[in-house]
Protein backbone atom coordinates (compact mmCIF):
# COMPACT_ATOMS: atom_id res chain seq x y z
CA UNK A 1 0.00 0.00 0.00
CA UNK A 2 1.25 3.67 -0.58
CA UNK A 3 0.29 4.67 2.81
CA UNK A 4 3.00 2.83 5.23
CA UNK A 5 4.42 3.68 8.31
CA UNK A 6 7.61 5.42 7.42
CA UNK A 7 10.29 7.36 8.80
CA UNK A 8 9.52 10.76 10.14
CA UNK A 9 12.86 13.58 10.13
CA UNK A 10 13.88 14.53 13.09
CA UNK A 11 14.95 18.08 13.18
CA UNK A 12 14.14 20.84 15.90
CA UNK A 13 11.77 23.85 14.66
CA UNK A 14 9.59 25.36 17.11
CA UNK A 15 5.81 24.05 17.06
CA UNK A 16 6.78 20.49 15.14
CA UNK A 17 5.03 18.00 16.10
CA UNK A 18 6.52 14.62 14.92
CA UNK A 19 4.31 11.68 14.44
CA UNK A 20 4.71 8.39 12.55
CA UNK A 21 2.38 7.79 9.24
CA UNK A 22 -0.14 5.75 10.20
CA UNK A 23 0.26 1.96 8.53
CA UNK A 24 -2.88 0.48 6.62
CA UNK A 25 -6.07 2.17 8.11
CA UNK A 26 -7.58 -1.17 8.87
CA UNK A 27 -4.68 -1.69 11.21
CA UNK A 28 -5.39 -1.01 14.95
CA UNK A 29 -9.15 -0.20 13.74
CA UNK A 30 -10.93 -1.26 17.18
CA UNK A 31 -8.14 0.54 19.34
CA UNK A 32 -8.98 3.81 17.14
CA UNK A 33 -12.51 2.93 17.51
CA UNK A 34 -12.33 2.52 21.00
CA UNK A 35 -9.70 5.60 21.61
CA UNK A 36 -12.06 7.97 19.40
CA UNK A 37 -14.83 7.05 22.05
CA UNK A 38 -12.87 7.93 25.23
CA UNK A 39 -11.69 10.77 22.87
CA UNK A 40 -15.34 12.61 22.16
CA UNK A 41 -16.60 11.99 25.43
CA UNK A 42 -13.99 13.76 27.18
CA UNK A 43 -13.80 16.84 24.70
CA UNK A 44 -17.96 16.76 24.82
CA UNK A 45 -17.96 17.52 28.27
CA UNK A 46 -15.49 20.13 27.78
CA UNK A 47 -17.52 21.33 25.12
CA UNK A 48 -20.28 21.62 26.67
CA UNK A 49 -19.23 24.15 29.44
CA UNK A 50 -17.50 26.12 26.79
CA UNK A 51 -20.47 26.39 24.38
CA UNK A 52 -23.01 27.45 28.21
CA UNK A 53 -22.24 31.33 27.27
CA UNK A 54 -24.26 29.92 24.19
CA UNK A 55 -27.55 28.98 25.95
CA UNK A 56 -28.83 25.52 26.25
CA UNK A 57 -30.08 23.36 23.15
CA UNK A 58 -31.22 24.79 19.90
CA UNK A 59 -34.37 26.88 21.03
CA UNK A 60 -37.57 28.34 19.66
CA UNK A 61 -39.74 31.67 19.95
CA UNK A 62 -42.10 33.95 18.52
CA UNK A 63 -41.05 36.82 16.39
CA UNK A 64 -43.35 39.67 16.02
CA UNK A 65 -44.13 38.51 12.47
CA UNK A 66 -45.50 35.07 14.47
CA UNK A 67 -43.33 33.02 12.53
CA UNK A 68 -41.23 30.84 15.04
CA UNK A 69 -37.22 31.57 15.44
CA UNK A 70 -35.14 28.70 15.96
CA UNK A 71 -31.63 28.98 17.45
CA UNK A 72 -29.01 27.50 16.97
CA UNK A 73 -25.48 27.18 17.91
CA UNK A 74 -22.82 26.88 14.47
CA UNK A 75 -19.39 26.13 14.88
CA UNK A 76 -17.15 27.86 12.19
CA UNK A 77 -13.81 28.50 11.26
CA UNK A 78 -11.61 32.04 10.80
CA UNK A 79 -10.57 31.19 6.58
CA UNK A 80 -12.81 32.32 4.07
CA UNK A 81 -14.29 29.42 3.36
CA UNK A 82 -16.85 29.74 5.77
CA UNK A 83 -17.28 33.57 4.98
CA UNK A 84 -20.69 32.98 3.90
CA UNK A 85 -22.10 31.99 7.15
CA UNK A 86 -20.43 34.91 8.42
CA UNK A 87 -21.81 36.93 5.33
CA UNK A 88 -25.31 36.01 5.77
CA UNK A 89 -25.69 36.48 9.24
CA UNK A 90 -24.94 40.44 8.75
CA UNK A 91 -26.81 40.70 5.55
CA UNK A 92 -29.90 39.06 7.36
CA UNK A 93 -30.33 36.13 5.23
CA UNK A 94 -30.68 33.41 8.58
CA UNK A 95 -33.00 35.89 9.97
CA UNK A 96 -35.52 36.02 6.97
CA UNK A 97 -35.85 32.04 7.36
CA UNK A 98 -36.76 32.70 11.02
CA UNK A 99 -33.06 31.38 12.38
CA UNK A 100 -30.72 33.14 15.08
CA UNK A 101 -27.22 31.90 14.40
CA UNK A 102 -24.77 31.94 17.19
CA UNK A 103 -21.50 31.39 16.15
CA UNK A 104 -19.38 29.15 18.17
CA UNK A 105 -15.32 29.02 18.00
CA UNK A 106 -14.18 25.82 19.66
CA UNK A 107 -10.35 24.86 19.48
CA UNK A 108 -10.59 22.60 16.88
CA UNK A 109 -13.03 20.34 14.55
CA UNK A 110 -12.12 17.18 16.69
CA UNK A 111 -14.28 19.46 20.00
CA UNK A 112 -16.62 20.66 17.12
CA UNK A 113 -17.73 17.14 15.75
CA UNK A 114 -17.48 15.40 19.71
CA UNK A 115 -20.14 19.00 20.03
CA UNK A 116 -22.47 18.16 17.58
CA UNK A 117 -22.77 14.21 19.01
CA UNK A 118 -23.63 14.97 22.56
CA UNK A 119 -26.46 17.81 21.59
CA UNK A 120 -24.10 20.55 23.14
CA UNK A 121 -23.86 22.31 19.24
CA UNK A 122 -26.00 22.04 16.07
CA UNK A 123 -23.92 22.42 13.15
CA UNK A 124 -20.18 22.26 12.90
CA UNK A 125 -17.21 23.11 9.97
CA UNK A 126 -15.83 20.01 8.58
CA UNK A 127 -13.98 18.86 5.76
CA UNK A 128 -15.99 16.08 3.09
CA UNK A 129 -12.56 14.04 3.85
CA UNK A 130 -12.87 14.33 7.52
CA UNK A 131 -16.56 13.01 7.08
CA UNK A 132 -15.66 10.58 5.11
CA UNK A 133 -12.96 9.70 7.63
CA UNK A 134 -15.43 9.95 10.47
CA UNK A 135 -18.13 7.80 8.94
CA UNK A 136 -15.49 4.81 9.12
CA UNK A 137 -15.30 5.35 12.51
CA UNK A 138 -18.80 5.26 13.60
CA UNK A 139 -19.56 8.80 14.09
CA UNK A 140 -22.74 10.01 12.70
CA UNK A 141 -23.03 13.16 10.68
CA UNK A 142 -24.27 14.16 7.93
CA UNK A 143 -23.37 16.90 5.32
CA UNK A 144 -26.27 19.81 5.76
CA UNK A 145 -24.63 21.92 3.18
CA UNK A 146 -21.50 22.58 1.39
CA UNK A 147 -19.21 25.13 2.57
CA UNK A 148 -16.03 26.28 -0.23
CA UNK A 149 -15.22 23.96 -3.22
CA UNK A 150 -12.69 23.92 -5.77
CA UNK A 151 -13.42 27.03 -8.08
CA UNK A 152 -14.94 25.36 -11.54
CA UNK A 153 -12.09 27.19 -13.43
CA UNK A 154 -9.48 25.75 -11.54
CA UNK A 155 -9.26 22.86 -13.43
CA UNK A 156 -8.92 24.13 -16.82
CA UNK A 157 -5.68 26.36 -15.67
CA UNK A 158 -2.57 26.21 -16.35
CA UNK A 159 -0.27 25.86 -12.61
CA UNK A 160 0.60 29.29 -12.66
CA UNK A 161 -2.65 30.51 -12.63
CA UNK A 162 -4.34 28.15 -10.46
CA UNK A 163 -3.34 29.94 -7.26
CA UNK A 164 -6.08 32.18 -8.82
CA UNK A 165 -8.51 29.69 -7.44
CA UNK A 166 -7.23 27.97 -5.08
CA UNK A 167 -5.97 28.96 -1.66
CA UNK A 168 -3.50 25.95 -0.60
CA UNK A 169 -0.23 24.59 -2.42
CA UNK A 170 3.06 22.65 -2.22
CA UNK A 171 6.22 24.50 -1.85
CA UNK A 172 9.79 23.49 -2.15
CA UNK A 173 12.95 24.45 -0.78
CA UNK A 174 15.21 26.73 -2.79
CA UNK A 175 18.13 24.11 -1.17
CA UNK A 176 16.25 21.49 -2.95
CA UNK A 177 16.52 21.80 -6.18
CA UNK A 178 12.80 20.67 -6.49
CA UNK A 179 11.38 22.01 -9.70
CA UNK A 180 8.37 20.46 -10.45
CA UNK A 181 6.35 17.78 -8.34
CA UNK A 182 7.94 14.95 -9.87
CA UNK A 183 10.85 15.92 -7.77
CA UNK A 184 8.84 15.57 -4.74
CA UNK A 185 9.59 11.48 -5.06
CA UNK A 186 11.56 10.95 -1.81
CA UNK A 187 10.90 14.02 -0.29
CA UNK A 188 10.23 15.39 3.10
CA UNK A 189 7.30 17.26 3.09
CA UNK A 190 5.82 18.98 5.74
CA UNK A 191 1.81 18.65 6.67
CA UNK A 192 -0.22 20.41 8.89
CA UNK A 193 -1.87 17.05 9.79
CA UNK A 194 -0.99 13.08 9.32
CA UNK A 195 -3.54 10.77 7.37
CA UNK A 196 -5.63 13.95 6.81
CA UNK A 197 -6.71 15.93 3.79
CA UNK A 198 -3.15 17.94 2.77
CA UNK A 199 -1.07 14.06 2.50
CA UNK A 200 -4.09 12.22 0.65
CA UNK A 201 -4.61 14.64 -1.79
CA UNK A 202 -0.69 15.25 -2.74
CA UNK A 203 -0.21 11.01 -2.45
CA UNK A 204 -3.14 10.69 -5.24
CA UNK A 205 -1.77 13.70 -7.08
CA UNK A 206 1.47 11.99 -7.51
CA UNK A 207 -0.17 8.20 -7.67
CA UNK A 208 -1.88 9.91 -10.45
CA UNK A 209 1.06 11.38 -12.56
CA UNK A 210 3.42 8.41 -12.05
CA UNK A 211 5.22 9.41 -9.27
CA UNK A 212 6.00 7.13 -6.86
CA UNK A 213 5.39 7.82 -3.13
CA UNK A 214 6.74 5.04 -1.20
CA UNK A 215 9.96 7.12 -0.29
CA UNK A 216 8.68 10.35 0.81
CA UNK A 217 9.39 11.29 4.56
CA UNK A 218 6.03 13.43 5.97
CA UNK A 219 6.54 15.89 8.56
CA UNK A 220 3.65 17.22 10.63
CA UNK A 221 4.11 20.75 10.94
CA UNK A 222 1.79 23.74 11.00
CA UNK A 223 1.76 26.47 8.49
CA UNK A 224 4.15 29.16 10.52
CA UNK A 225 6.76 26.65 11.39
CA UNK A 226 6.47 25.02 8.06
CA UNK A 227 7.06 28.26 5.88
CA UNK A 228 10.00 29.19 8.18
CA UNK A 229 12.11 25.45 7.89
CA UNK A 230 11.27 26.04 4.17
CA UNK A 231 13.19 28.89 4.53
CA UNK A 232 15.95 27.54 6.15
CA UNK A 233 16.38 24.29 4.25
CA UNK A 234 15.39 21.95 6.67
CA UNK A 235 12.90 20.71 5.15
CA UNK A 236 12.47 20.00 1.28
CA UNK A 237 8.67 20.87 0.45
CA UNK A 238 5.31 22.04 2.33
CA UNK A 239 1.85 22.50 2.25
CA UNK A 240 0.82 26.15 2.82
CA UNK A 241 -2.19 27.65 2.86
CA UNK A 242 -3.17 31.42 2.30
CA UNK A 243 -1.97 33.54 3.08
CA UNK A 244 1.26 31.82 4.08
CA UNK A 245 1.72 30.78 0.33
CA UNK A 246 1.53 34.68 -0.29
CA UNK A 247 4.71 34.83 2.50
CA UNK A 248 6.24 32.10 0.23
CA UNK A 249 5.84 33.79 -2.83
CA UNK A 250 7.50 36.54 -1.29
CA UNK A 251 10.49 34.62 -0.42
CA UNK A 252 10.78 33.71 -3.84
CA UNK A 253 9.79 30.22 -2.80
CA UNK A 254 8.96 27.56 -6.27
CA UNK A 255 4.80 26.34 -5.96
CA UNK A 256 4.93 22.61 -7.62
CA UNK A 257 1.34 21.31 -7.00
CA UNK A 258 -2.18 22.65 -6.33
CA UNK A 259 -3.16 19.23 -4.50
CA UNK A 260 -6.76 20.50 -3.74
CA UNK A 261 -7.62 21.95 -7.38
CA UNK A 262 -6.22 18.47 -9.01
CA UNK A 263 -7.65 16.11 -6.92
CA UNK A 264 -11.62 17.14 -6.29
CA UNK A 265 -13.59 17.18 -9.48
CA UNK A 266 -14.32 20.20 -10.69
CA UNK A 267 -16.68 22.89 -8.83
CA UNK A 268 -17.13 19.90 -6.14
CA UNK A 269 -17.24 20.60 -2.40
CA UNK A 270 -14.61 20.43 -0.16
CA UNK A 271 -15.86 21.38 3.08
CA UNK A 272 -19.45 21.47 4.47
CA UNK A 273 -22.20 22.14 7.31
CA UNK A 274 -22.80 18.93 9.44
CA UNK A 275 -24.66 17.81 12.21
CA UNK A 276 -25.63 14.86 14.01
CA UNK A 277 -27.15 12.44 12.01
CA UNK A 278 -30.29 12.38 14.58
CA UNK A 279 -30.53 16.11 15.11
CA UNK A 280 -30.72 16.45 11.42
CA UNK A 281 -33.49 13.65 11.94
CA UNK A 282 -35.18 15.23 14.20
CA UNK A 283 -35.33 19.41 13.01
CA UNK A 284 -36.14 18.80 9.37
CA UNK A 285 -37.57 22.42 9.07
CA UNK A 286 -34.52 23.75 10.76
CA UNK A 287 -32.36 21.71 8.48
CA UNK A 288 -34.11 23.16 5.49
CA UNK A 289 -34.11 26.80 6.27
CA UNK A 290 -30.33 26.60 7.00
CA UNK A 291 -30.13 25.41 3.55
CA UNK A 292 -32.02 27.78 1.76
CA UNK A 293 -30.01 30.38 3.75
CA UNK A 294 -27.09 29.14 3.53
CA UNK A 295 -27.12 28.83 0.00
CA UNK A 296 -28.65 32.19 -0.51
CA UNK A 297 -25.28 33.52 1.61
CA UNK A 298 -23.50 31.33 -1.11
CA UNK A 299 -24.71 32.61 -4.05
CA UNK A 300 -23.78 36.18 -2.76
CA UNK A 301 -20.05 35.37 -1.62
CA UNK A 302 -19.58 34.53 -5.00
CA UNK A 303 -21.50 37.19 -6.77
CA UNK A 304 -19.85 39.95 -3.92
CA UNK A 305 -16.21 37.99 -4.23
CA UNK A 306 -14.50 41.17 -3.44
CA UNK A 307 -16.86 41.85 -0.57
CA UNK A 308 -16.15 38.58 0.81
CA UNK A 309 -12.45 38.95 0.76
CA UNK A 310 -12.53 43.19 2.44
CA UNK A 311 -14.87 40.97 4.99
CA UNK A 312 -12.72 37.83 6.03
CA UNK A 313 -9.26 40.32 6.77
CA UNK A 314 -11.38 42.57 8.94
CA UNK A 315 -12.77 39.54 10.35
CA UNK A 316 -9.18 37.64 10.90
CA UNK A 317 -7.49 41.18 11.12
CA UNK A 318 -5.03 40.09 9.03
CA UNK A 319 -2.62 41.80 7.15
CA UNK A 320 -3.16 40.92 3.66
CA UNK A 321 -4.01 42.58 0.03
CA UNK A 322 -7.29 41.81 -1.24
CA UNK A 323 -6.21 41.56 -4.81
CA UNK A 324 -3.39 38.63 -4.08
CA UNK A 325 -5.89 36.68 -2.16
CA UNK A 326 -7.48 33.57 -4.37
CA UNK A 327 -11.22 33.81 -5.90
CA UNK A 328 -12.78 31.58 -3.65
CA UNK A 329 -15.86 29.61 -4.71
CA UNK A 330 -19.31 28.57 -2.92
CA UNK A 331 -21.01 25.87 -4.25
CA UNK A 332 -24.95 25.00 -3.39
CA UNK A 333 -25.00 21.47 -3.34
CA UNK A 334 -22.86 18.81 -2.60
CA UNK A 335 -22.89 16.11 -6.00
CA UNK A 336 -23.13 12.66 -4.45
CA UNK A 337 -21.43 11.64 -7.69
CA UNK A 338 -18.61 13.71 -6.93
CA UNK A 339 -18.18 12.61 -3.06
CA UNK A 340 -18.05 8.66 -4.76
CA UNK A 341 -15.53 9.72 -7.12
CA UNK A 342 -13.52 11.07 -4.04
CA UNK A 343 -13.52 8.08 -1.78
CA UNK A 344 -12.71 5.66 -4.64
CA UNK A 345 -9.78 7.93 -4.68
CA UNK A 346 -8.54 7.33 -1.37
CA UNK A 347 -9.22 3.93 -1.70
CA UNK A 348 -6.88 3.53 -4.55
CA UNK A 349 -4.07 4.94 -2.47
CA UNK A 350 -4.95 3.27 0.51
CA UNK A 351 -6.15 5.89 2.46
CA UNK A 352 -9.12 3.42 3.11
CA UNK A 353 -9.70 -0.03 3.13
CA UNK A 354 -12.81 0.06 1.00
CA UNK A 355 -15.09 2.31 -0.60
CA UNK A 356 -18.74 3.26 1.45
CA UNK A 357 -21.79 4.56 0.22
CA UNK A 358 -21.91 8.10 0.20
CA UNK A 359 -25.36 9.15 0.00
CA UNK A 360 -26.02 8.34 3.84
CA UNK A 361 -23.65 10.80 4.46
CA UNK A 362 -25.47 13.70 2.47
CA UNK A 363 -28.90 15.27 4.03
CA UNK A 364 -31.32 16.28 0.47
CA UNK A 365 -31.48 19.64 -0.52
CA UNK A 366 -34.22 21.77 0.37
CA UNK A 367 -36.52 22.44 -2.34
CA UNK A 368 -35.43 24.99 -5.15
CA UNK A 369 -31.63 24.78 -4.32
CA UNK A 370 -29.76 23.67 -7.40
Amino acid sequence: MLFRQIPVLAISIPGMHQTPFPQHPTQGALVNRHIRRIFITAIAAAASISLAACGGSSSSSASSSGTKTVTIRVQSESSIAAEPLYLGVEHGFFKAEGLDVKIVDLPDVSSAIAATQSGNLELAFDTTIGVLQSARQGVKLTMVAPSDGINPKAADAPLDQQRNYTSVGVYTSKGSGITDMKGLKNATIAVPQLKAQPDATITSVLHEAGVDTKGIKWLSLGFVPALTALKSNQVDAAFLASPFTLQADQAGLKRVMNPSAVFFPKGSATSAWVASQSWAKKNPDTVKRFQRAIAKSAQYANDHIDEAKAHVIKRTGSKVDPKDMPHSYWPSTIDKGQLTQVDQKLVDIGFFPKPINTSTLITPPAAGIQ
